[in-house]
């Protein structure tokens, strides 16, 4: 008898394990995932924001200072503040450029109107995340536009579709890229190539 209780008691205690290292397991928040939906696109899914990201333009037209991005995006879970302070991007030489302040946009805009018509002639379908109701992010104002604002707010029912503008010291380079977003509980990184 003793000895089946001692099998009993080993078979719980094994059990009792693998339901410890089972909770362990759901308890730990699931790795951000990266898949590539086209030539020219990204989906970024993480534990904080869920990101679609177009690098078309720029990919077929590495010219200039300018970097424009197209982007989508919505909360994982709860609402986020992303201001554009917290918006960078990786350069090939390593380099880390701030997402262009409206004042800088502003007074390149001769240049870049051309640019936003082509852009928009070209532009990617974003729709691969889950919300179907859109809203703008309005980092940008176009002259005659609108405003710009200095943060937007994701949450789980809107996608929020805007354009990153980057202006980089040495112009566009062939290489490696990374989409920086620096938020509250760490950073997102998402990789592309021109």
């Amino acid at each position: 008898m003793t000895g089946k209780l001692a099998r009993l008691s080993l078979l719980g205690a094994v059990a009792g394990l693998g339901l410890l290292c089972d909770t362990a397991v759901w308890a730990t928040p699931p790795l951000p995932t990266l898949t590539q939906v086209g030539s020219t696109a990204i989906v970024y899914r993480g534990d904080q924001i869920d990101v679609a990201l177009s690098y078309r333009y720029a990919k077929l037209n590495p010219e200039g200072r300018w970097l424009l991005l197209d982007t989508a995006m919505t909360a994982a879970t709860d609402p986020i503040e992303v201001p554009r302070t917290a918006i960078w991007l990786r350069i090939p030489d390593g380099r880390v450029v701030p997402l262009a302040t409206q004042e800088e946009f502003g007074r390149d805009y001769p240049q870049l109107a051309a640019m936003i018509t082509r852009a928009n002639v070209m532009r990617e379908p974003l729709g691969y995340l889950t919300p179907q109701r859109p809203r703008l992010i309005r980092f940008f104002a176009e002259r005659g536009r609108g405003l710009a604002w200095p943060s937007t707010w994701l949450d789980q029912w809107h996608n929020n579709f805007g354009r990153l503008f980057f202006r980089l010291p040495d112009g566009i380079q062939k290489g490696d890229y990374q989409l920086l977003i620096r938020l509250s509980k760490g950073e997102v990184a998402i990789p592309f190539t021109i």
